[in-house]
């Protein structure tokens, strides 16, 4: 054979496998740069979802702590029966108003919370997708028909709505409205779905045992969210974070 016509396909097999592993390294970095971009858009979904975490952990854990607090004390110290029953104007209306402050403060952070990690994916983060198991406890406890009587159920959609009421743009960006802004609000309030809630706070008086049910298990819950929130019991004292005991 030719020496000069080996040499040539030599030369040829050489340049064309050559070229395929260029091909090859290519379609390898190819790959790896995809990868890359996979990993940093997940980094970046993840971080989104802990920086919103962070932002509303405060405020949501000082709205849930409030509120089962006001369970707590309605439940065990008598609030109602002091305030509302048998105290006198003055003391009758923050009764009302005040509890009715704390339940509506907390679907507004609520509903903060869900319009920033709609569109997160839970399933990268385990803080977020915790944080939204306990909320969801709350939201269902909230609309159930398990409980003998409807006193203070609220269904998913009207949670929502009186979150929206409550939110208002603030220096810092959304936020809740505070309770002098809220008093002001109620006297003109043509809303009838915070005039239902608060016909329900003013039926606790006769009616606590019916509700007791329903206000146990929200305030359990609200424990386990506060807990969460606040491990180190740094902002809200341990010894605030007792669950009621109906039975004692």
């Amino acid at each position: 054979m030719d020496k000069t016509f080996t040499l040539g396909v030599i030369s040829s097999v050489v340049a064309i496998s050559a070229a395929m592993i260029a091909v090859w390294g290519q379609l390898r970095v190819k790959r790896v740069e995809a990868q890359l971009e996979l990993q940093k858009a997940e980094a970046g979904r993840r971080a989104e979802a802990e920086q919103t975490a962070r932002r509303f952990r405060e405020p949501l854990g000082r709205a849930a702590y409030e509120l089962q607090s006001r369970i707590f004390n309605i439940i065990t110290r008598g609030f109602l029966t002091i305030y509302l029953q048998n105290g006198d104007g003055r003391t009758r209306s923050f009764a009302i108003n005040h509890t009715l402050f704390v339940i509506a403060q907390y679907f507004a952070w609520t509903e903060l919370i869900r319009r920033e990690i709609q569109f997160i994916d839970l399933g990268a983060d385990e803080e977020t997708r915790r944080l939204a198991q306990l909320q969801h406890k709350i939201y269902s406890c909230w609309q159930s028909d398990k409980y003998d009587h409807p006193i203070l159920r609220v269904f998913g959609g009207e949670q929502h709505a009186i979150g929206e009421r409550m939110i208002w743009e603030g220096p810092r960006g959304p936020q809740c409205m505070g309770f002098a802004s809220f008093l002001d609000y109620l006297k003109g309030c043509p809303d009838p779905l915070i005039c239902a809630l608060k016909a329900d706070v003013e039926a606790l008086g006769p009616h606590l045992e019916q509700a007791m049910p329903r206000l146990t298990e929200l305030q359990h819950s609200l424990i386990d969210l506060v807990v969460f929130l606040d491990r180190g019991a740094v902002r809200f004292p341990e010894k605030n974070r007792i669950k009621i005991d109906l039975k004692a």
